[in-house]
């Protein structure tokens, strides 16, 4: 999937997907940036027990009905699969492994979590021994959620739509910098690239989920234009293509999207809930849930009273204190499991390294050995975590496992401080270096219990530094466009990636992705840049993994980002629930395998919860 975007108490985030170019191998990787709120085991895993009564009827064969009533922590901004880089709206478009409302063209093994099951592809890609062609043969008989059969005109659409340079798509196309053209051939579909690259097969399989044609360009403005045409000169300065960049920002789908995907989209009340219906016309296995009702509680104890009162049902996330002490005795045991479970996020603080004050390396090592990550661990998270030391997950295949954390360490952050000039030069406590004061702004998210926690403890250890700290709370849809045009000292994110595979970090890490891309914090190294442009290169697992390892020790190094602590996630919901796993993959479940006995079930087709 893609980087995603959320907040740290929430699930707003924007989504990206990263795979590697062999598909039997590796699976792809998405990476998600949430402000302080993707892919480790799962851990703690507890499922529903059945209830005495219903004990031989449990142990049968899934069967259809009832709803899921899922907590959501925050509304999506859209509903534009091109568009929307927040995780909620994501959980709702394509769910855990691809398909939900819409599809993309290849999909996730369960068993290895290896991007090789075919989706709206029949199958993997047929690919050149220069690995510069990969050919696709796209599904028939599959049928939009209006009827209309998926043609690959949609598929070649999709990419034109994401491509175009006036549309409100910049973090897809940073995934598709290396295309360079789509040829059709009945429903053959070969993707040229201009360079060889290991994240190839996810960058066409799995970043784009596939849109309609006939919904979002019904006047035919795209048609006369090649996907050349799309990316080159014509692309910004065609009055028909700028018409339909307009057309597609705004457009009436973004609200209201037309699928191909196991659920239909049935709709959307702003500030209460978002409900998906059953396919009955899904091409491929249906789900057995009715409906899925994503209700919109922002509020943590708010969302604790709604589960605990049946107004949801499943709670994916629990504050530490929740999952500690307000969700045990009888009678919680008795309607629900609580369970813990870790998908690959961490918890990093990023200093703009543009900022005077985060310019120097030292400077950002010294900020870092200022933040006691265990007593945050423990105080703030009640043990849910450990240590953050990098971009990669500790179980990603290409974790440097010679990495060290910088530990907490006052005494030297202070004569690294020293070193770098900023020292009380005037005795009145706050650090100075020419003239200028270090005093700078932290930047949260309002609907972040993490950054409410966390600020007062880091303005704390940083006060006793001489560095002085302030706040400055937003929402988050303006929280991440202050980070898009880099407009902050320091503020917090969570990383969020979505397997086991290697990442290509080029999207967040690379230079050229402070532009455009998602390189908030301004981390410029000609030595890092040059090493992930060679793992894209390196069809070759180990000495890809060198490199990986090479640019781990240069971001522990440099500090662009202090990591604070992996993430150990809580949640909890409704026993009557069966086949419930929670997975290495955000949003951690998925709901089109869960199912409910019929004896159990508590919502009809017609019913209102």
């Amino acid at each position: 999937m893609s980087p995603l975007l959320s907040c740290q108490s929430c699930n707003n985030g924007c989504g990206f997907r990263h795979n590697r170019e062999g598909c039997g191998n590796d699976m792809a990787r998405r990476i998600v940036m949430l402000p302080l709120v993707f892919l480790t085991f799962v851990i703690g895993c507890t499922r529903p027990g059945a209830t005495s009564e219903n004990s031989a009827a449990d142990a049968g064969q899934p069967v259809q009905g009832d709803w899921a009533v899922v907590r959501f922590e925050s509304e999506p901004d859209n509903l534009n699969p091109l568009i929307t880089q927040l995780a909620t709206a994501r959980y709702a478009l394509t769910g855990v492994n691809n398909a939900q409302i819409y599809e993309f063209l290849m999909a996730y093994n369960p068993k290895d979590w290896d991007l090789t099951e075919p989706l709206l592809a029949v199958a993997p890609p047929a690919i050149s021994d220069d690995h510069l062609s990969y050919t696709f043969t796209i599904r028939d008989g599959v049928k939009w959620h209006d009827g209309r059969p998926l043609t690959p005109d949609d598929v070649l659409f999709t990419f034109k739509a994401a491509a175009c340079p006036l549309a409100d798509t910049a973090w897809a196309r940073s995934f598709l910098t290396d295309l360079a053209d789509i040829q059709m051939d009945a429903r053959s579909m070969r993707f040229v690239m201009s360079k060889p690259n290991v994240y190839n097969v996810s960058n066409i399989a799995n970043v784009l989920a596939i849109i309609p044609k006939h919904v979002f360009d019904a006047e035919g403005l795209l048609d006369s234009f090649s996907y050349k045409d799309i990316i080159g000169p014509k692309g910004k300065s065609d009055p028909k293509i700028k018409k339909f960049a307009d057309q597609f920002n705004a457009h009436a789908a973004n609200r209201a999207p037309v699928g191909t995907g196991p659920y239909k989209f049935e709709r959307w009340d702003s500030g209460r809930e978002l409900v998906l219906t059953r396919n009955e016309d899904y091409w491929g296995k249906k789900p057995y849930l009715d409906k899925i009702v994503y209700r919109i509680i922002t509020d943590y104890t708010a969302a604790l009273t709604a589960l605990k009162a049946g107004d949801t049902d499943v709670m994916p996330r629990l504050l530490p204190i929740q999952y500690t002490e307000q969700t045990s005795g009888a009678a919680f045991d008795q309607q629900f499991v609580k369970m813990k479970y870790s998908i690959l996020q961490e918890a990093a603080i990023m200093w703009n390294n543009e900022r005077p004050f985060f310019k120097d390396k030292r400077v950002r090592q010294a900020m870092a050995m200022l933040v006691d990550r265990q007593k945050i661990i423990d105080g703030i998270r009640l043990g849910l975590g450990k240590i953050g030391m990098s971009f990669l997950d500790p179980s990603a295949k290409d974790f440097n496992p010679n990495l060290k954390a910088l530990p907490y360490d006052p005494k030297r952050a202070a004569e690294l401080l020293d070193e770098a000039g900023w020292k009380d030069h005037d005795g009145d406590g706050i650090r100075d270096k020419d003239g200028v004061k270090f005093k700078f702004e932290f930047l949260g998210s309002s609907g972040s219990q993490i950054f409410k926690q966390l600020s007062p403890v880091l303005t704390e250890e940083f006060r006793k530094a001489g560095i002085e700290m302030t706040e400055r709370v937003i929402e988050f849809s303006v929280m991440l466009q202050s980070l898009k045009d880099h407009r902050f000292d320091a503020s917090t994110l969570n990383f969020s990636h979505g397997d086991l595979s290697p990442a290509d970090a080029f999207q967040v890490w690379h230079s050229s992705a402070v532009a455009g891309g998602s390189n908030f914090f301004n981390f410029r190294n000609p030595q890092a840049d040059r090493l992930l442009e060679e793992a894209r290169l390196e069809f070759d697992a180990e000495k890809r993994k060198q490199l990986y390892w090479r640019w781990q020790e240069i971001v522990n190094e440099e500090q662009p980002v202090t990591f604070v602590y992996y993430v150990e996630e809580s949640g909890a919901y409704s026993k009557r629930f069966r086949n419930v796993q929670w997975l290495p993959l955000r949003p951690g479940y998925d709901l089109n395998s869960w199912w409910v006995p019929r004896g159990l079930q508590k919502y009809k087709t017609s019913a209102n919860p």
